[in-house]
């Protein structure tokens, strides 16, 4: 097959080359040749390869048939031989334990259970019942009671925030005081001084803490005397805002403002009475007794609106209260 196809490109050379001389064109000619010449040599060259491979031994084909296997023949060289490996020895059976029933009229000893958790701590109020402790020796529940009491309780009461009510007590220090009475003009007033004696109040309150800020309501019945038999009563209904606070574990710094409805009554023979606006400063401090209740010392400025028959309420009052927590 190599042979044939070489002759066949060598005829197809020639015949490509035959066609190229039977061109007209004589300028062509030269180069036609150098191209004949240049083929002839690679169909050449392409021969003597061929001629090469042809002339080498074939390719041997590969057997993929496997050899039979080999008989057992005894050889003179001694097998190495494996080790065997160590067998463990059997244990010995142990029979289980037998347990005979009990005779009628036998005791059986009980068995007893492990110890729960229960049983290894001790019960706080157990130990307070009995007067000892499991868990240590020497120590009294008396010295337990202390010992709680130094862990929960502390010296400083605590501040309760909430509701409260308390008691008012206090002593009025009131300016002279003046009344009105129509002298016949229409618009005209003729006034009458009176020196006014110290007097005192009494009253309750009530209200929420809500920390620094306190909200409440009071009553408060203030009485006093004045010159030439002058008497006064003052009926005060208040609402008020405190703000506080703390210089310490117990005492707390207040300051506040109230204002509210006043009903004034002056009596000399002849009443001169009236509602009006009224209103106080406040100025005090405040002692925690306990958790539940505290004391409270203040001083206030207190004012009255004028009316058509008396002028305008001025004291100066120093006041004792407690708060009780709800």
């Amino acid at each position: 097959m190599i042979r044939f196809f070489s002759k066949l490109h060598f005829m197809t050379g020639v015949l490509s080359a035959s066609w190229a001389f039977a061109q007209p064109a004589l300028s062509e000619q030269e180069s036609r040749r150098e191209r004949l010449a240049d083929l002839l040599a690679r169909v050449s060259v392409h021969e003597a390869q061929v001629t090469r491979l042809l002339s080498k031994n074939p390719v041997p084909r590969t057997n993929f048939n496997l050899p039979p296997p080999v008989p057992n023949v005894p050889t003179s060289e001694p097998v190495p031989s494996v080790p065997a490996l160590p067998v463990a020895p059997e244990a010995p059976y142990v029979p289980p334990p037998q347990f005979n029933e009990p005779a009628d009229g036998e005791l059986v000893k009980e068995v007893p259970a492990p110890p729960s958790l229960d049983d290894l701590v001790a019960d706080p109020n157990q130990i307070e019942a009995s007067g000892s402790d499991t868990n240590s020796s020497g120590e009294s529940g008396e010295d337990l009671d202390d010992a709680y009491a130094k862990l929960y309780d502390s010296e400083v009461p605590s501040r309760n925030r909430g509701y409260y009510f308390g008691p008012l007590l206090g002593f009025i220090f009131p300016d002279d005081i003046a009344t009105r009475t129509p002298n016949g003009a229409a618009g005209e007033y003729e006034t009458t001084s009176y020196e006014s004696d110290s007097g005192y109040l009494i009253g309750l309150q009530g209200g929420k803490d809500f920390g620094t800020i306190r909200l409440e309501g009071e009553y408060a019945y203030n009485s006093f005397d004045a010159s030439l038999g002058m008497q006064a009563s003052v009926h005060n209904f208040f609402s008020r805002i405190i703000l506080e606070k703390e210089l310490g574990d117990r005492f707390d710094l207040r300051t506040g403002l109230g204002m509210g409805l006043s009903f004034v009554n002056l009596e000399k023979g002849a009443e001169f009475s009236g509602i009006g606006f009224a209103y106080d400063f406040l100025l005090g401090v405040a002692y925690r007794v306990a958790d539940n209740w505290s004391l409270q010392v203040d001083y206030r400025y207190f004012l009255t609106a004028a009316n058509d028959e008396y002028d305008r309420i001025q004291s100066h009052l120093w006041l004792f209260s407690a708060s009780v927590d709800l």
